[in-house]
């Protein structure tokens, strides 16, 4: 490799190359690995041939660049920085990797028989970054960290400071730092900055929109450079119309920033915008359980609620997490003023108040369903003045509740730049309490009179309660006394050849091929449901007073529910909200508000003769003498007698569309506040067809419904007897 032509030239190639393989990791992954490198001359040239083979056990992209040392190994003061091939970053696994380096640009020294060559990969070029922000006044003090994001007050001067790190630099010999960093300070590998403010309106990608500038008199136009610059000084006041004095904006500003390091490499683009925001958040606060300690003019306690039917308008203080009546009216109390680091644009503007209501219901059927409205109409004339320059502003926002749901009412300050308060004052509350079932009763005759009325207490323990107590007896007689189940008409039961079910009509006429027909006799009893919704929350209207009801009526002898009773659904898991449209069966007092169940019962005629004889009659009669099918019709047509029981469970909503009509929605507003102070008498914020501009929605109410007792049924124990001609009583036996 020596080449005599060149021993005294400026530069003489060494005679003998020393080749230094440095494999670098980068990351938690496996290092790059560098071997076979081997160097030669080219002839008659300053040329030096460089070959080397490169692998990477993850197969990435690598960064490579070569280093060389005068000094055998002792420094590595040369970046060989002229060179050409598979170099620099991009590279690949491969062998037979080749390098050109021009080491008369790079080294102007003597080289001597001892110089050598470093290969360095790594996974990863590092490319320089900012990792430091500091925000101070404008002489630098008082700094601060300043983070991306950030906040800086509305018309506030300060500077900006950053720092540079320039990674490529670790582990470089300080000689070739030292001959490559010719910029101020000279060991952080760093030849300067640039910035761009994105206020300028310029477009980067069409335009050099950096600075700092210097004039070009060959181009006749400024050219951006990497200069000493390491902060900028925002005046923020509007004393010019350029981003360093301007009146910065309201809302997110962004500077790009760019290093260049002493490998040549940028800050990768993606990382060189910072962003800070103008102007800080106003501040809300929300009074909860407390009076307004800004303004001790106003005695109130806030929040509180009114209750639709107290005609006294009572307000009833409560905090949050307390549960509440439902139909009521809330009533919360914000207070809000602009952060006191924001400078003044209109010293005449105070402060805006805007609140919305959000709302969780516990369905009636299951799961959870939610809702919210709008946000409330800006109010920039709050109600209550500020009494100092660092006092509150205050202001009140209402709405009218729903049963069964989680209510959070959120308020938020609005500056004079329209900037709400992000994190909004909440409070949340429950709204409801379940109604309470008083009593069953059981009762012969649709004309008995109740033994109860509407002052007996709530069903705690059915065990210790008065209406529980007993079994109640009801008796069926051919020739009914005062006592027994009133009479209604004759009839007959039909009883279906091949499912056994049975259907009653006046007469059996036509039916004879299909059915079994028995000559029967209807007589009627009452099941008198009491119940109450909770006094805080109750209608004034009796017929109001219990709004659903779920039940059902079971005998022993007919388990499997086929026997519908009451002229409701019968089915405690199948709630009833009121009438049925033909209006039999169930009827609601207006007077009182108890709902009557008529229960028709149907006795075989020959059942009073005595059970023997009505068994042997359906042989002979009905069953064309097969026992078997006389003992399927006797079993049919007997089992409401015996033992029995009323399960119910009273509940506090009802329906649209059912009779007696009563209130059915929950109607809110777009805006939060209703759109009129009072509605025409008569009417209610909950009515079904309820037309009021501004509603956002209107919910069934039955899907809120709380029940009483959490669900559980009340049980109400009964016996049918029928007695018979003979003077001996039947129960069936199951």
């Amino acid at each position: 490799m020596n080449n005599p032509k060149l021993r005294f030239s400026v530069l003489a190639l060494l005679a003998v190359w020393c080749l230094i393989v440095t494999p670098v990791a980068a990351g938690a992954n496996t290092a790059p690995v560098v071997t076979n490198v081997q160097a030669a001359q080219r002839e008659g040239s300053f040329v030096v041939d460089i070959t080397y083979d490169l692998m990477d056990a993850e197969g990435d992209s690598m960064w490579v660049r070569a280093y060389f040392s005068p000094d055998g190994g002792s420094s590595w003061p040369v970046y060989c920085s002229t060179v050409a091939g598979d170099v620099g970053t991009g590279m690949t696994s491969g062998v037979g990797r080749s390098i050109e380096w021009d080491a008369r640009s790079d080294y102007g020294g003597q080289i001597l028989s001892t110089g050598r060559i470093r290969i360095v990969a790594d996974d990863e070029p590092p490319y320089p970054y900012f990792d430091g922000f500091w925000r101070s006044d404008l002489g630098g003090g008082n700094e601060i960290p300043f983070a991306l994001g950030d906040t800086i007050g509305f018309g506030q001067s300060f500077r900006l400071r950053w720092r540079g790190v320039a990674p490529a630099i670790v582990g470089m010999d300080p000689l070739a730092l030292a001959t490559l960093d010719t910029v101020f300070p000279f060991d952080d590998g760093l030849l300067g900055s640039k910035y761009f403010l994105a206020s300028e309106n310029c477009f980067p990608a069409l335009n050099d929109c950096w600075h700092p500038r210097f004039f070009d008199e060959a181009t006749g136009d400024s050219i951006s450079y990497f200069g000493g610059v390491s902060s900028l000084a925002f005046l923020n006041d509007g004393s010019g119309a350029d981003p360093l004095s301007m009146l910065l904006p309201d809302g997110s500003f962004e500077v790009r920033l760019n290093t260049l390091d002493v490998l040549g490499q940028e800050v990768l683009a993606e990382r060189q915008p910072f962003n800070f925001v103008v102007n800080y958040d106003p501040e809300t606060i929300m009074l909860n359980g407390e009076t307004d300690w800004s303004h001790p003019s106003d005695p109130e306690i806030y929040p509180y609620y009114i209750r639709l039917n107290d005609p006294a308008q009572t307000h009833y203080p409560f905090v949050g997490g307390e549960r509440i009546p439902d139909r009521t009216y809330v009533v919360f109390k914000a207070l809000a003023r602009d952060d006191r680091r924001d400078g003044t644009l209109d010293n005449n503007f105070k402060i805006g108040f805007t609140g919305f209501m959000q709302g969780v219901r516990q369905d009636f059927t299951g799961g959870t369903f939610s809702f919210n409205s709008e946000s409330s109409e800006l109010r920039v004339e709050p109600p209550w003045d500020a009494l100092c320059d660092t006092c509150w502003y205050a202001d009140t926002l209402g709405f009218l509740t729903a049963p069964n749901t989680e209510f959070t009412m959120n308020m938020q300050a609005v500056d004079e730049h329209g900037r709400r308060d992000g994190s909004p004052a909440k409070l949340s509350f429950d709204v409801g309490f379940p109604p309470c079932l008083q009593c069953v009763e059981l009762l012969p005759k649709t004309s008995s009179t109740s033994a109860w009325n509407s002052s007996l207490e709530c069903v705690d323990d059915p065990a210790t309660h008065p209406c529980f107590q007993d079994v109640t007896e009801l008796t069926v007689a051919r020739a009914p006394g005062p006592d027994d189940l009133e009479y209604k008409q004759n009839l007959v039961m039909l009883v279906d050849k091949q499912t056994y079910f049975v259907s009653t009509r006046e007469n059996g006429i036509g039916f004879e091929q299909t059915h079994y027909v028995v000559p029967a006799r209807l007589y009627s009893m009452s099941v008198l449901l009491h119940g109450q919704d909770d006094p805080r929350e109750a209608w004034t209207e009796p017929v109001r007073r219990t709004l659903g009801w779920e039940y059902q009526i079971d005998y022993n002898c007919d388990p499997y529910n086929q026997i519908k009773d009451g002229g409701g659904n019968d089915d405690i898991l199948d709630p009833t909200w009121g009438e049925p449209g033909d209006g039999v069966g169930l009827s609601i007092d207006n007077a009182s508000g108890v709902w009557r169940l008529d229960v028709d019962v149907v006795v075989p005629e020959n059942l009073f003769l005595s059970p023997e004889t009505y068994l042997l009659l359906l042989t002979v009669l009905q069953a064309g003498n097969d026992p078997e099918i006389a003992e399927a019709i006797f079993e049919a047509t007997t089992k409401q007698f015996g033992s029995g029981e009323v399960r119910a469970v009273t509940l506090d909503q009802t329906q649209c569309g059912i009779n007696p009509i009563r209130p059915g929605r929950y109607n809110y507003f777009k805006k939060v506040r209703p759109s009129l102070a009072e509605l025409p008498e008569g009417q209610t914020w909950r009515d079904c067809n309820l037309f009021v501009p501004d509603i956002k929605d209107s919910l069934p109410l039955s899907q809120g419904a709380m029940r009483s007792g959490g669900g559980v049924a009340v049980t109400k124990q009964f016996r049918l007897v029928i007695k018979t001609d003979t003077g001996g009583d039947y129960v069936c036996e199951f």
